[in-house]
């Protein structure tokens, strides 16, 4: 996924799987009539979480991470591979890694409280 396709959506979780030097970020966001086609969701359906995976992660930099969501995720492809940064209220956090692999993914009807 590309940049502007994440920014649509909340990074919710980070796993870091330092066997595999492999990070695992979880997004979830609502979805609109358009994205329903790009996610293959049934009509009823308005929320999407889905899971990707950066293999091969190098230059690791953890400058702050905060409880409060991250409100920025930006890719940017560095030859083969991609430049990966998240930030947000007293988050900074960046690495390279191979470019992001979708692992996951499920659509649901979000309920209300």
């Amino acid at each position: 996924m590309i940049e502007s396709e994440l920014s649509a959506f909340e990074l919710y979780a980070l796993h870091w799987d330092e066997r595999d030097r492999a990070i695992t970020a979880s997004f979830e966001g609502p979805l609109d009539d358009a994205g329903r086609g790009t996610w293959d969701a049934p009509p009823e359906h308005d929320w999407v979480r889905f899971h990707l995976r950066f293999a091969s992660v190098e230059d690791v930099e953890v400058r702050g991470w905060s409880y409060e969501l991250p409100t920025g995720v930006e890719q940017v492809a560095v030859g083969e591979r991609v430049s990966v940064t998240v930030t947000g209220e007293g988050t900074d956090v960046r690495f390279t890694s191979a470019p992001a692999v979708r692992v996951g993914s499920r659509t649901y009807k979000a309920g209300s409280l």
